[in-house]
């Protein structure tokens, strides 16, 4: 793991433990998102994901997309890679329940260091 990626795992943990939305600048793109969870990929789908690389699974909430959102249940869930993640802050934005489809034993992930779990 980089020192970025560490960097980016320590504020985003900090949203987590809070329960708190991120917005972030990925690819040159505004993001505003929930954090649910940080791991090290699987290499599962070999044409865009590599074994190794670190990531936050988060549900999009509003910024700058390309891909569908609201088409299908779950379009909204995405996979950012952490050494692509620049300018995190921590929103007052609370998570408070699961999105559809969330698993917090991500399949596209082979280790997970932190899951959200949902609030009592």
């Amino acid at each position: 793991m980089t020192q970025k990626e560490k960097e980016n795992v320590d504020k985003l943990k900090e949203a987590m433990n809070k329960n708190n939305a991120v917005t972030f600048i990925y690819k040159n793109e505004l993001k505003i998102v929930e954090p649910y969870l940080i791991g090290e990929l699987y290499d599962k789908f070999k044409n865009h994901l590599f074994e190794g690389e670190w990531a936050l699974r988060a549900w999009f909430l509003n910024g700058e997309t390309s891909q569908k959102v609201d088409k299908k249940e779950g379009d909204r869930w995405r996979i950012y890679k952490l050494n692509e993640i620049d300018k995190i802050t921590i929103l007052d934005t609370k998570i408070f329940f699961y999105r559809p489809l969330y698993h917090k034993w991500d399949k596209n992930f082979k280790r997970i260091e932190l899951f959200f779990d949902q609030p009592d």
